[in-house]
C-alpha cells in the first residue's frame, strides 16, 4: 500500500491486487520458496490487498549457446521456467472491475506488452483512467504498447525508481493477521 500511495499521491487507494506465481524449487537457491512464502505472508498484513496466483511451467528448450567454447557443442537443451496466467489474471481483473465500475482510475505495475489490449479497452471503451507504472528499474524506456506517446488524457505513466522501492520496504519485523511473528530475511 505504501508504494501505491507514494506513486499515486493524489489518488485514494481503495485496494491492491497483487498478481504473481509461486516460484519453483531452485537447487541454486534452496531458500527461495520459503522467502517468497514469507513475503506473501508479509503482504497479507496490508489491509485491502489480495494475492492472485498464476503458475510456473517448466519446459525443455533447445538453443544455441552464445558463449560456447570452440570445443563445446554450440546447441544445448536447457530447462526453462515460464510464468503462466499472471498477465491473464491481471487483465481479467482490470476489465471485470472496469466493466463493473469498481474504480475510477486503475494503476498497472507492469511493462508487459501483452496487457496492451485490456489497458486500451479500459481507456478507450470504458473511458476510465489507467496509469501504467514501469517497474523496470534499469530502463528509462516505457513500453510503447502500454503507454503510447503522447499519452491520452485518461492515461498516466510513472517510472518506478530504486528509491521508491527502498523507501517502501516492510519493517524488519511484522506480526501476521494470525499473530505470527514475521522476520525479514537477509535477502529476498
Amino acid at each position: 500500500m505504501a508504494l501505491a500511495e507514494r506513486l499515486l499521491p493524489n489518488d485514494e487507494i481503495a485496494e491492491v491486487a497483487y498478481f504473481t506465481a509461486n516460484i519453483k524449487r531452485d537447487s541454486q537457491d534452496p531458500g527461495a520458496q520459503d522467502r517468497q512464502r514469507l513475503y506473501h505472508r508479509a503482504l497479507q498484513t496490508i489491509p485491502n490487498l489480495e494475492i492472485f496466483l498464476g503458475r510456473y511451467v517448466s519446459k525443455r528448450v533447445r538453443g544455441e549457446l552464445v558463449d560456447a567454447a570452440p570445443d563445446e557443442l554450440p546447441r544445448r537443451t536447457v530447462l526453462t521456467y515460464e510464468e503462466k496466467g499472471t498477465d491473464v489474471n491481471l487483465a481479467t481483473r482490470l476489465l471485470l472491475d472496469g466493466f463493473n465500475r469498481r474504480y475510477e482510475s486503475a494503476a498497472v505495475i507492469s511493462n508487459d506488452g501483452d496487457l496492451k489490449m485490456p489497458v486500451r479497452v479500459v481507456r478507450e471503451e470504458l473511458g476510465l483512467h489507467v496509469t501504467v507504472v514501469n517497474p523496470v528499474l534499469h530502463s528509462k524506456h516505457r513500453s510503447a504498447a502500454l503507454s503510447p506517446d503522447p499519452l491520452p488524457a485518461n492515461a498516466g505513466f510513472v517510472r518506478l525508481s530504486a528509491r521508491d522501492v527502498a523507501e517502501c520496504q516492510f519493517p524488519d519485523r511484522l506480526v501476521s493477521p494470525k499473530g505470527a511473528r514475521l522476520v525479514k530475511p537477509e535477502t529476498w
